[in-house]
């Protein structure tokens, strides 16, 4: 996340900036076997395909780490 040059961290409140942190939940209606680091994403008002390279090059980025 910390890469990212067009998101920032942090919750929205409205604004219109895209922002992102992480994410941790629990289902209880129904089990969830997935693994791995969750992100919550609120996209502001950025030109699309720039926020998608953006958090394409951080998730290749994350997967290098792994």
């Amino acid at each position: 996340m910390d890469g990212l040059k067009l998101f920032g961290i942090g919750y929205s409140w409205g604004g219109y900036e895209s922002l992102i942190v992480p994410a941790h939940f629990t289902r209880t209606a129904k089990p969830f076997a997935a693994k791995g680091p969750v992100f919550r994403i609120h996209a502001g008002l950025e030109d699309v395909r720039d926020l998608i390279a953006d958090l394409d090059s951080g998730l290749k980025r994350l997967m290098e780490t792994q």
